[in-house]
């Protein structure tokens, strides 16, 4: 796939005939096994997400297991507006998509986002919620015992 990524350039934005046979051929004999291959590694970064959020976020945030698809949507406490926390997240190097962007209403999405897990590996997933979560902190106090407060205060005392 890279090496097909590869031969697209910013003049020719589509995928040539060529390439799009190519792939046609590949997937009419492959299709299943690789649709398992990529459930097995997308499932495997959700967990990974899920884990990660549960230990930085605590009870904080309520998320939704997606039934399918690559967002994990959150829901922070009323207070927190997620809009006010794109810029500093983007600072820490942290990409998000905030919930009104995403709703009809979107004032009564405003504590609302989700966050991809395709394309990042696991301890990237790991490292970005923690991230997150120390961004939350900074901007609205939460969560209060997030387990980047906890690693701080660790390590300030060893």
């Amino acid at each position: 796939m890279s090496r097909m990524i590869a031969i697209k350039t910013e003049r020719f934005s589509h995928t040539g005939a060529l390439e799009q046979m190519v792939v046609a051929e590949y997937l009419s004999q492959h299709f299943q096994e690789h649709v398992e291959e990529l459930s097995g590694v997308l499932k495997e970064k959700l967990d990974t997400m899920v884990e990660a959020v549960e230990r930085e976020f605590g009870t904080a945030v309520e998320p939704w297991l997606p039934k399918g698809g690559i967002y994990l949507w959150m829901k922070l406490p009323d207070q927190v507006d997620v809009r006010k926390l794109v810029q500093p997240a983007l600072k820490a190097g942290i990409a998000f998509n905030p919930g009104p962007e995403w709703a009809v209403d979107g004032d009564s999405a405003k504590s609302r986002l989700r966050l991809c897990f395709a394309l990042t590996t696991t301890e990237e997933i790991r490292d970005g919620v923690a991230a997150f979560a120390k961004v939350c902190y900074e901007e609205f106090g939460i969560p209060e015992q997030s387990g980047n407060i906890r690693h701080a205060a660790s390590r300030s005392t060893s």
